[in-house]
This record gives C-alpha cells, structure tokens and sequence, in this order.
C-alpha cells in the first residue's frame, strides 16, 4: 500500500510529461526514456519468441511490457494476481520481482516477423473467466491513429494525465494505458491505494485531467467527497450500460469535460466511444463503415462485432458479444446480458431494465438488481439502493418500497418491480469496478 496523497507532495514533479509518463506506488515513477530502452531488461528475460505471463496489480509492469514485449515475445498473458497461471513453461514477471531501471539501460534489436499474442481474462462479471488472445493492433483498433498504430487519436489541446482506477491487466485498465503510450500522455496509477475516497483525493492531488470508470463507480465517485472536485477534461465510462441519468449527472458534475461512454469487450478489444451526450448509439454505427470502428451486426437482439483476430471469433470473424440491444428510433439501447435473463411468473425481464428506472427516483444514488428463487413465482427480483441525502437519515423503507415498486411498474412492469428492497451504505464491486451479481 503506498501514501496517502498528503504524504506524496512530489506527485506534480513526478507526472511532468517529459520526465515521467507514469506514477504510481511500486515503483514510485516510470519514464519515456526507460520504456523506451527496456531498462528493466524484459527481453533479456523472455526470449524472443517465447512466452510470458504479466501476473501485475499495478501499472509499470504492464506498460514496460506492452513497450518491449510486442514483436518480441511469442505470447504474453496479462493475468491478474487472483488467477492461476495457465503455463508454467512461460516466463513468470511479476510486481515482486524487484523491477528498477537498469544501469545503463539496455535495448536489444528487434527482429522482424513475430505478431505476439496478447491473451487477457474476462472480467468473470457473469461467468468463469475466460482467455481470450488478441493482438495489440485489434485491441486497440477503434481508437488507432495513422501516426501511433497501436494507440490512439492525440487529443486536442496539451496531453492529459490520465487518472487510473481498473487493473492494468484488464481490458479497461490496458485501454487507459495504450490511450497513454500511444498520444504521449501521462498516467497516474491509484491501484496501489485502498478505497475508492482515498484513490480518488490521490487522484486530485496528482491533479488529472482525464478518467476512466465504469457506470457504477462513477456514481460512487460522484457521492464521494473528492470526486466531485477532479478538474476533468475528460470523462469515460464503460464496461457496464451507460444510463442517460448518469451522462447528464457527469454532464452537470464536470462541465468543462467531453463526457465519453465506450464499447468494448476482453472478447473484441475497443469497438466504438459515443461522446454525443446520449445513451446508447447511433444505428448508422451498423451500416456505416468507418477506419476506427469494426463492422456490426444484431441478431436475436444480440450485438455481434467483426473482430476476426480475436481467438472468440467465429468463422465469419464476428464475436456473439451476448450484450442485448433493441431499437427505438435512430438509436440502439443496451437492454442487458442475454445470459442474464431471469424468468419471474412466466416473463423474462432483465435485472439492468429494473435498475435503470430506479436510478430515476430522487432518492436513489445507485442500484443493484438481482435475482432470488420464489416459491410461487419460480424467481423474483430484490434489489439494494444506495440513497442520496445525509448519512443517518430516518428513511421510511416501506414507503419507499412502494414508491419504487410503483414506478418499475408503470414504466416497465410488475413482474420487473423488485419484491423487496433494501437500503444500503455501498453496494459490492468486482476488481474490475463493475457491479457483483452473484
């Protein structure tokens, strides 16, 4: 566990962009200058074409590897620490090894003719983990550049320092650091902080500009005390829907910032970003071909994406997302998991519906839907509430109950209205800071 941000006055120093592209807690700073020669000497240690496993917690390792193991190693798995180790012939980096920059730094020719492997696990949100294996061009294909093709569009105006708050060797923490290595921006890494409230005031005093968070901790950030103090210029949000009350909450919250939600899953790599103030996205994205966007399709109400380098492809190189979409208009709108579909008195409904319209009552900060076995109803759904408004306040749960159950009601159905309600402080999230639904 590293400081706190009072104790850690050196993070301005630290993050100047010519000096620094990272900070974090071990090791405390990673330079351009060292990433770029392979100070910690990773090809001395993986031979070329071999195969490496990346187990990190934090950031400097997966972004030294991403920097040299590319058209090096044959294969390199970024896993996080909870999970085994699927090979034991590959090479073993990990966090404890003691990494520092090597005196003098060292860089080995590239050769030509390697496409390295990069295998991720997915998140486990809604299942067992899976490898899915990419390679660095298609993982980072919707945001890719003519100048860095591997990262993404520089932005306009002086680069950021971008705030991160997931797992490095997750999608959405990988993401945040191809955007960083690729448009020469900075990063500071809160993974070695426990809470989100104290990530979140390091983050303030590391001073960034640009973040990165799924729908259900930005709603915990913005009940946080330092999260509505980050002087943002951009915000991001992924990984779960995001709901048209949360984009206009950021909206109100960071004024001066583009508000950007993103689609992109460990099966297809990053597909499209939507920065229009609207949920969902346009239903051109299907028929329209773009250089930065693959091709989309539905079937069965399911979003299939054309990533045929990804290893979960099919024979017509689409990936069945299993996200459920429908139409309404000009516009198509995540429903929720085909594969969490509950059935309640001889009706399917979808956890996500119910808690997207209770996250319209005044009262409710944030909202987790789940489903419990019923005698008569063979399945119901419950959900926990986080409220708005003091800490302590006497809150009439029954009464509340009812307004709630109401509204799912009529905006939706009875079979969608949660049979019990119960009022929380916080709700639980995965290490990928997604909502727990199991």
């Amino acid at each position: 566990m590293g400081p706190q941000a009072t104790d850690d006055p050196g993070c301005e120093e630290a993050m100047a962009l010519d000096a620094a592209m990272l900070r974090a807690g071990r090791p405390a700073r990673l330079t351009r200058a060292e990433l770029a020669a392979d100070a910690w000497g990773l090809r001395d240690r993986v031979p070329f074409g071999g195969a490496a496993v990346v187990r990190a917690r934090h950031a400097p390792l997966v972004a030294a590897a991403l920097s040299t193991l590319d058209g090096w190693a044959g294969r390199v798995d970024l896993a996080p620490p909870e999970l085994p180790v699927t090979d034991p012939g590959a090479v073993l980096l990990t966090d404890e090894d003691g990494f520092g920059p090597a005196v003098p730094a060292r860089k080995a020719a590239p050769r030509a003719g390697i496409t390295t492997g990069w295998r991720l696990w997915s998140s486990g949100t809604t299942g067992t983990p899976r490898l899915t294996e990419h390679t660095l061009a298609g993982l980072s294909h919707a945001v890719r550049s003519e100048g860095h093709p591997h990262g993404p569009v520089a932005p306009a105006g002086p680069p950021r320092r971008w705030g991160l708050l997931y797992p490095p060797t997750r999608m959405a923490g990988l993401l945040v650091l191809l955007q960083a290595l690729g448009a020469g921006e900075g990063v500071c890494d809160a993974t070695h902080l426990d809470g989100l409230g104290r990530r979140a005031a390091w983050l303030k005093e590391c001073g960034i500009e640009a973040l990165s968070a799924t729908p259900t901790l930005w709603r915990q950030l913005l009940q946080s005390q330092a999260g509505p103090g980050l002087r943002l210029r951009q915000v991001t949000l992924g990984g779960e829907i995001a709901t048209q009350e949360l984009l206009d909450a950021l909206r109100r919250t960071y004024p001066e910032a583009k508000v950007t939600h993103v689609y992109a899953t460990t099966e297809t790599g990053s597909v499209f970003a939507v920065s229009d103030g609207r949920a969902g996205f346009p239903v051109s994205f299907l028929t329209t071909a773009a250089a930065t966007r693959p091709g989309l399709q539905v079937r069965d109400g399911v979003l299939r994406v054309h990533a045929p380098r990804s290893s979960a492809a099919g024979p017509d190189g689409f990936v069945t997302t299993g996200d459920l979409v429908q139409l309404d208009g000009d516009r198509l709108y995540f429903q929720g998991r085909a594969d969490g579909v509950v059935n309640v008195g001889g009706q399917k409904v979808l956890p996500e519906q119910t808690e997207a319209v209770l996250l319209t009552h005044e009262r409710v900060a944030q909202a987790r839907v789940t489903a419990r076995p019923n005698a008569l109803a063979g399945t119901v759904l419950v959900a926990d509430v986080v409220l708005t408004g003091a800490a302590g306040e006497d809150i009439d749960v029954a009464q509340l109950t009812g307004e709630l159950r109401a509204l799912v009601s009529r905006r939706l159905s009875r079979a969608h209205a949660p049979a019990h309600v119960t009022v929380v402080t916080d709700l639980p999230v995965t290490p990928a800071g997604k909502a727990t639904r199991r």
